[in-house]
């Protein structure tokens, strides 16, 4: 496309459209942190409690749900994990919400999660 007869306005132009177009759209979205938990509150505060704490077995012999303030818990789950939990579900305990949540509150979700953090909270 560009050889040995193309001239350096066009190279140049090629350069710039490849530094200046991948990053349109790219800034950070804020996330409300009140929808948050409004949407924690709705759809799983149920299991994991209003506060994230994890709570007893819904069923004899079933699994805890997740408590949120588990360090251990953030540290070995990236984003990407706890959202395909979300949509998916994981064993018995946790139920798949599929297409509930649109990307954007899967996000807030997410973010509402990770709130928990101890060492982000500085609880």
């Amino acid at each position: 496309m560009f050889g040995v007869g193309a001239s350096w306005g066009a190279r140049s132009f090629a350069l710039l459209i490849g530094f200046v177009f991948p990053c349109v759209g790219c800034e950070k979205k804020t996330v409300d942190p009140a929808e948050g938990k409004n949407l924690f509150a709705s759809a799983c505060a149920r299991c994991h409690g209003p506060e994230g704490a994890g709570g007893l077995p819904l069923f004899d012999g079933g699994p805890s749900p997740r408590d949120f303030h588990d360090r251990a818990f953030h540290a070995s789950h990236t984003d990407e994990q706890i959202k395909l939990t979300i949509v998916n579900g994981k064993g018995v305990g946790m139920p798949p919400f599929g297409t509930t949540f649109t990307d954007a509150q899967l996000a807030t979700l997410v973010a509402y999660v990770r709130g928990f953090d101890p060492e982000k909270s500085g609880k």
